[in-house]
């Protein structure tokens, strides 16, 4: 469900009271109830959805958080696996010294009338009454929705089709982000001296557009893997526009993905934050790239697929420091482009993730006054994302503008 700005709590929303309330078993159901958040959060926008790990922030009153929420939601979605019953019998979490917060957000649901989804997991059963706490008995007759593994995606299709249902105003779609039609670059300088020269800029609109850029960073897991051709994202944008392809567009050599996995070696899985080079096959000829630098900025979670690693400024630092090298061995390197490392796939928020990276990039130069670098690039493909950097812009002093009015990102 959506975290709406609550005084005391600390918590935000992009727009629209709370939805959707994800409850569940964190020890036993977690990697389904991300997988919801993800699901949800991308169809309605990531406010219509609140599950506490992603909603509440550090710092914030987490029983205020959960319970003003949770009474301004719509639907509960709670997530019920084979053991689901089991775990909550003593009516406190499997530690046995914390309240059981399932049983009590359900509990509360049901008193304030709002409707509650039992959403089965694999072949989980629904509990009877008689095995039910008394004030949370009713849950017995909510009729529920089910996910299994073997027909997930058109399970997740019905979750979401239902919720379009009972909550007309998710299917206006208003917070869908939007790709940037035209392609620009808004450049910064940072303030103070002694320091490089080096600007920071972001550039607008899709990838595929851009040739400013003298190396690509691409987003990987940290088993180095590429995404399928077919993929939309950034690793298999630049995995198919970097292979050699025929008059039909068929890949006849699969040109970065070798490279890639010469250059790993069997180094799998590698750290987070890790980075290897490697050059960047027909996207030399279609984008004027010299090098692409492949960071581990996911990494996978059993059941749950892939989350944004931590720290994952890491990633800005370690690719820097390989453009560095090149420049420093000869290479005409000056420029590099940056993703927003983890929001795809992974499904890491927007706005931690371009303050982590922009901040990043400010400590590299602060403490690299020698780098060869001229500009650091950063994707804002969406109108959304392009929102959030210049939220975060105006909240980093020692960056200004260089130049007020946007340029051509393809000149």
């Amino acid at each position: 469900m959506a975290a709406q700005s609550l005084s005391g709590a600390g918590a935000w929303n992009d727009g629209g009271v709370p939805t959707v309330f994800i409850n569940y078993r964190a020890q036993e159901q977690a990697g389904y109830a991300a997988l919801l958040d993800r699901e949800l959060a991308e169809r309605f926008g990531p406010g219509a959805v609140f599950r506490a790990s992603r909603s509440i922030r550090p710092g914030d009153d987490f029983v205020r958080a959960i319970l003003e929420n949770l009474r301004l939601c719509r639907v509960l979605l709670a997530v019920i696996g084979p053991e689901w019953l089991a775990s909550g019998r003593s009516g406190h979490d499997q530690q046995g010294d914390e309240p059981d917060w399932v049983h009590r957000e359900i509990a509360e649901a049901l008193t304030h009338g709002i409707r509650v989804i039992p959403v089965l997991v694999e072949d989980a059963r629904m509990p009877s009454e008689v095995d039910l706490p008394t004030d949370i008995a009713a849950l017995a007759r909510c009729q529920y929705l089910r996910l299994h593994h073997r027909n997930i995606d058109n399970d997740i299709g019905r979750v979401v089709d239902e919720l379009g249902r009972l909550v007309p105003e998710l299917r206006t779609d208003r917070r869908r982000p939007r790709e940037v039609a035209e392609t620009e670059v808004r450049l910064f300088r940072l303030v103070g001296e002694p320091g490089p020269a080096c600007r920071i800029g972001v550039i607008t609109g899709t990838i595929r557009r851009v040739r400013c850029a003298d190396i690509w960073v691409n987003s990987e897991n940290t088993d180095m893997e590429m995404s399928r051709f077919t993929d939309f994202s950034v690793s298999g944008i630049i995995r198919y526009w970097g292979a050699r392809r025929d008059q039909a567009g068929r890949v006849t050599g699969d040109l970065i993905a070798d490279a890639l996995r010469a250059a790993v070696g069997e180094r799998r899985p590698v750290a987070p934050g890790a980075a290897f080079v490697t050059g960047a096959g027909s996207l030399a000829d279609s984008n004027d790239v010299r090098y692409v630098i492949h960071v581990a900025a996911v990494q996978g979670e059993p059941g749950a697929g892939f989350r944004q690693v931590r720290e994952i400024g890491r990633c800005v630092t370690s690719a820097l420091a390989e453009a560095d090298r090149l420049a420093q061995a000869g290479q005409p390197v000056r420029t590099i482009l940056f993703p927003l490392l983890g929001t795809g796939s992974a499904g890491a928020e927007v706005r931690p993730t371009v303050s982590a990276l922009l901040r990043s990039a400010v400590d590299y130069l602060d403490l690299t006054t020698h780098t060869a670098l001229e500009a650091i690039y950063f994707l804002a493909y969406s109108d959304l994302e392009l929102a959030v950097f210049e939220e975060v812009l105006r909240a980093l002093p020692r960056l200004v503008p260089v130049d007020p009015s946007p340029r051509p990102a393809e000149a």
